[in-house]
């Protein structure tokens, strides 16, 4: 491994939340800071809680002072990821859920955080005018139909992301350790039983990372 490839691990933090910080958390900080440019005291709306990536967005706005809210199938899930900075939450099999977003922000919220994808529409429609989305995902399907019109009128800004750049990584790891953030780790698996943890991952009933441990190592 290129020494230039590695970064010191956060001393506060276990092997195992080292293991779940890089590839979601990068993917949320390049996604709300590098790419969202989200601010201190916005409102930012991060779609399908629960996901890694989603709970890093929900951790990482709360602790630059935005105000969170997130989407959820689930009632209980909103609740959990209260407990770690979500102000509000609100059920997306609600079919007025864009409304309630927009009717309780008092017009909109400045940035989306989505790794939905098909949904882009109801995203665009959450946000005040002149609101950015960040799209790093598309788990809800890869394609997005949308009136063309409200992208324009509305001032909208869409931005795609992936994963992020060694400087992205270098900053995220910076973030981390200022606000002494500590990954949501769902369950630990051995490798022997990475089929049972890809079928807990697959029934999406997980909140936040799923880290397989070497056991016999």
């Amino acid at each position: 491994m290129p020494v230039h490839n590695l970064f010191p691990k956060p001393e506060y933090l276990s092997w195992e939340e080292a293991a779940a910080l890089p590839c979601a958390g990068l993917t949320a900080y390049r996604a709300m800071f590098t790419r969202a440019d989200l601010q201190d005291g916005e409102t930012v709306l991060v779609l399908g809680a629960g996901s890694g990536v989603s709970t890093f967005a929900v951790t990482f706005g709360a602790a630059a002072g935005a105000h969170v809210l997130v989407t959820s199938s689930s009632s209980d899930r909103i609740e959990s990821v209260r407990a770690i900075g979500a102000e509000r939450g609100f059920l997306y099999t609600d079919s007025d859920w864009v409304q309630q977003v927009v009717s309780a922000t008092g017009g909109g919220v400045d940035v989306v955080i989505s790794g939905t994808g098909a949904n882009l529409a109801e995203a665009l429609g959450c946000l005040k005018p002149g609101g950015r989305i960040a799209v790093f995902g598309s788990s809800a399907g890869r394609t997005a139909t949308f009136e063309v019109p409200m992208l324009y009128f509305g001032q909208f800004t869409v931005l795609g992301t992936t994963l992020g750049s060694p400087t992205d990584f270098r900053q995220m790891l910076q973030f981390v350790e200022k606000h002494r953030i500590r990954p949501v780790i769902d369950s630990t698996w051995a490798l022997d039983d990475v089929v049972a943890a890809h079928q807990h991952l697959e029934s999406r009933r997980h909140l936040g990372k799923i880290v397989l441990v070497n056991k016999t190592g």
